[in-house]
């Protein structure tokens, strides 16, 4: 009953959600400024008034996504002493820092007084960047308030700009702008195609933060299209690389967006979480536009659940917060979900007062001359395009032309260079035939190298092909454990870590294995393992973790030699092991060092393993393990893993991936299915090391039950 009211919701909100996903990307690159305390520090320094301007202006966009209130008291700062001094360019960044600061606190139309008078300013200065950044962000301004004819008209002014000055992000903005005003206006295909446009030229620049951005808004045009797979996968995408750069703005978007997905599939739960998280950060944020989305999300979602009463408080504050801002995409969302949800309560009157407001502000947003004037913008860009095109031409035949004059001369100057090239010819050629003779002798000595190193590097390759030929093939593994996946990369061409299934009976025993080190010593280490688990339950017939490992402690210890004299090899191995009855679907865990992460019904537990390792017994004492039980039942997930993918160095700063975003990220792809799970890891995984080498082996295991 309540699906229709979702849709129409979802419908009516997605062009503000496409509008905060511009905002991520437009803060963000407007923000990356040196740390605050760097710059409040250097504020105390003896420096002259144009500097202290460039300051105050680059401290107010930092704090656009941290105190809005601090962001406005150094804007005004610079404002004031940027007209002491006669600073234009300082006192024009100021009026547009104070105006994108009006705009994420929904005051649009002091918004667009400040664009105004930046763009006058930086007119007067002739400054066609800042000319540029002015029309695109009175553009946005107006598509905001449903103005899309004009909004088009700011941004293909904005855009031929950009062009001129050969400014690629700037035209990607441009791009990404005027898709959000297609997409606004039903017109997908064109919506997309600028969006692609754009992300291609954010990823050229190296620029993730634009690439996500792009993803959320093709993900927005395919679900108004209401191809939701599609969507879902560039949500999804999206929202790792914000995770990843730790982009609290673009991650609350990601989660509006999931939200309004999962309301649309009837998992009103997750709906409800997500679109929750969301509000939460953009409260913490202060991004009205964002708070009045979520209330009207949250709303949809209750009225879905029964929950009438909770759902028309959210929505009177969703209406409260959009007529406060003048926002009429919102106003608009928020009377037709009201009238909706009325008339399912029978409550008639009121309905049809909510659908006479819904109809006369959507007949205000959206009419034929309102096309009509978006098909003239686009054709009037094209065609300025050409003519200067044409002009280009003609100023090229010109150039042409003065081009030859200078060639005589340049012919003249190239002569008398060759004669001095030619004498300074014959002093290399002696020089020459002197490193000659040393070059030769080195060559002698790398060929040796390449020789001694090939040799190595077969040994190893064929190490490897043996390596591979103990792991269990995969028509093996998915026999026994068809719904599960592996994730196994090593560092070196060899590994120390490796995975290992045995069925006896009902019951299937699997493992996922750390050796110490890796490389050869580790693929060395691996085969010692391998054959103690294959003997454990194959010859001595366990089957209990607890006695698995038990088995394994006293086989390296004994294996290796490892005796309080200092005898053998002090080496070990980190595991995690499960034994699963697939009829009962009860769990059995023991693990040294690695712990078992499992997820039922979207909540992630952790079962800690013991901390002594495998091996390095030197008093000659076999470990006893403890032995944990689970009851699962069908569709939990477990995940066994070594530690190669947490401590991994990368992101934004350099750092370890760390156990708890590996959680949230187990999480996030516990809900997909199991192929398309082990592909979201191993991209969150590159995407996170970038160019840095990877720093140990990675093996993660997961299976559904």
């Amino acid at each position: 009953m309540f699906q229709k009211i979702t849709y129409l919701k979802i419908n009516n909100g997605r062009n503000l959600i496409s509008i905060l996903a511009f905002l991520v990307l437009f803060l963000s690159s407007n923000a990356q400024n040196p740390k605050i305390d760097s710059l409040e520090t250097l504020l105390k320094t003896n420096m002259p008034d144009t500097s202290r301007v460039i300051v105050f202006n680059d401290l107010s966009r930092a704090y656009m996504q941290k105190s809005i209130d601090k962001g406005f008291d150094y804007a005004e700062k610079a404002k004031e002493l940027a007209e002491k001094i006669d600073f234009p360019k300082g006192l024009a960044n100021a009026y547009n820092n104070t105006g994108v600061l009006y705009w994420q606190h929904g005051d649009y139309p002091a918004g667009l007084e400040n664009f105004d008078k930046a763009l006058k300013v930086f007119q007067g200065i002739s400054d066609k960047h800042g000319m540029a950044k002015c029309y695109g962000n009175m553009g946005l301004l107006h598509r905001a308030q449903g103005h899309f004819a004009v909004a088009l008209d700011f941004q293909f002014k904005s855009l031929k700009l950009r062009e001129e000055l050969n400014d690629k992000d700037g035209i990607a903005k441009s791009y990404s702008a005027i898709g959000n005003i297609y997409d606004s206006e039903l017109r997908y295909d064109l919506a997309i195609d600028y969006h692609k446009k754009a992300s291609d030229i954010w990823a050229a620049l190296g620029s993730r933060k634009g690439v996500a951005t792009s993803l959320v808004n093709i993900g927005n045009a395919y679900w108004e299209q209401k191809n939701d797979s599609a969507a879902l996968d560039y949500y999804l995408k999206a929202l790792a690389i914000f995770m990843l750069l730790d982009d609290q703005m673009g991650v609350s978007t990601c989660y509006m967006n999931l939200g309004m997905i999962y309301d649309k599939q009837k998992k009103y739960s997750l709906a409800l979480d997500y679109n929750t998280k969301a509000l939460k950060t953009k409260e913490s944020l202060k991004d009205d536009s964002g708070i009045s989305i979520c209330y009207n999300n949250i709303a949809g979602v209750l009225l879905n659940m029964n929950r009438f009463d909770e759902a028309i408080v959210y929505l009177n504050k969703s209406l409260e917060l959009c007529k406060k801002m003048d926002r009429k995409e919102g106003i608009k969302a928020a009377y037709n979900t009201l009238a909706s949800a009325y008339a399912d309560r029978n409550d008639f009157k009121k309905a049809y007062h909510y659908k006479e407001l819904y109809s006369d502000i959507k007949d205000s947003l959206f009419n034929d001359n309102s096309s009509k004037q978006i098909a003239e913008m686009q054709s009037k860009y094209e065609s300025e395009k050409k003519q200067n095109e044409i002009e280009m031409l003609t100023k090229n035949g010109e150039i042409k032309e003065l081009q030859l004059n200078k060639n005589k001369l340049w012919m003249l100057m190239l002569c008398v260079a060759a004669l001095l090239i030619l004498a300074l010819a014959g002093l290399f050629y002696v020089r020459w035939q002197m490193k000659q003779r040393s070059h030769k002798l080195l060559e002698h000595q790398n060929n040796e190298i390449t020789l001694q190193k090939k040799e190595i590097t077969d040994s190893i390759n064929y190490a490897k092909r043996i390596q591979e030929s103990i792991l269990p093939p995969e028509d093996v593994w998915s026999a026994i454990l068809p719904d599960s996946f592996i994730f196994y990369r090593p560092k070196d061409i060899v590994s120390g870590d490796f995975y290992w299934i045995e069925q006896k009976g009902d019951v299937v025993c699997f493992a996922a294995v750390d050796c110490t080190g890796h490389g050869v010593p580790g693929a060395l280490m691996s085969v010692v393992g391998f054959n103690l688990l294959t003997q454990a339950i194959n010859e001595v017939n366990l089957v209990k973790p607890s006695e698995i490992l038990k088995h394994l402690d006293a086989g390296v210890t004994k294996t290796l030699r490892q005796s309080e004299e200092g005898k053998g090899v002090k080496d070990g191995m980190d595991l995690s092991i499960c034994s699963l009855n697939r009829k009962t679907l009860q769990l059995e865990y023991a693990g040294a060092f690695n712990s078992l992460y499992y997820i039922s019904d979207g909540i992630l537990t952790e079962i800690k393993a013991d901390k002594f390792p495998i091996g390095v017994n030197t008093d000659g004492k076999v470990d006893n393990y403890t032995n944990h039980v689970v009851q699962l039942k069908k569709g939990d997930c477990v995940y066994l893993y070594s530690d190669g993918y947490a401590d991994q160095f990368g992101g934004p700063k350099g750092k370890k991936f760390k156990y708890n975003q590996l959680k949230e990220m187990l999480c996030m792809v516990s809900v997909l299915p199991i192929d398309q799970q082990r592909s979201r890891l191993e991209a969150a995984f590159d995407e996170w090391k970038g160019g840095l080498e990877q720093i140990d082996d990675v093996l993660i295991i997961g299976v559904r039950v």
